[in-house]
């Protein structure tokens, strides 16, 4: 019972470092953001979380077993069958998303069904459906690390391998997210 309470409460830590290595590398690499991130507006920090959160996957997909018979797009779905959710494909789908491989917070400002769109941790409603209960608070984590990176401290990123692999679980930049020269803002 013990080593499942502990997988219990490392398994979000693990996500919510995941989503956070993610959060500073959308810094590294739009820079053009920091400026807006500076004035501290909360709305603004909950677009460039969301933004984080579709453009870099966690992982590429979610699996799950189909809980009772139903049909789909003429598809039949028999209770007891492995299905995977194809998160990076969803979150990057031009059907869905204008410009889905720009980094764009501002795609967020307008509100819009997220329950099936936005799917970085899972589709539907948290109470009934396939969506993790901890999206607020992985959320307020990261909100309260982006202040960190952007209002806190002051680093330097040296020369890495900052790509990532759409086959690994959970994706990472291959290199980490190495920090350097790390100093409080005063």
């Amino acid at each position: 019972m013990a080593a499942i309470e502990l997988i219990n409460v490392l398994r979000p830590i693990i996500a919510i470092s995941t989503y956070i290595t993610f959060t500073a590398l959308a810094l590294y690499d739009n820079p053009k953001y920091l400026e807006k991130l500076l004035v501290g507006d909360s709305n603004y920090y909950k677009m460039f979380i969301k933004e984080v959160k579709r453009y870099y996957p966690f992982g590429p997909f979610l699996g799950a077993k189909v809980r009772k018979d139903f049909k789909w797009n003429n598809i039949e779905f028999e209770k007891g069958m492995l299905v995977i959710l194809d998160i990076y494909g969803t979150n990057h789908d031009s059907k869905l998303w204008a410009k889905p491989f720009d980094f764009w917070p501002e795609r967020f400002d307008e509100k819009k069904d997220e329950l099936f769109n936005f799917i970085p941790h899972g589709g539907g409603n948290a109470s009934n459906g396939h969506r993790c209960p901890g999206e607020g608070v992985t959320t307020e984590i990261m909100k309260a690390s982006l202040d960190l990176l952007v209002n806190k401290i002051e680093y330097e990123v040296p020369k890495q391998d900052l790509s990532f692999s759409l086959t690994k679980m959970p994706t990472l930049p291959e290199s980490g997210f190495i920090m350097n020269k790390i100093k409080r803002k005063f």
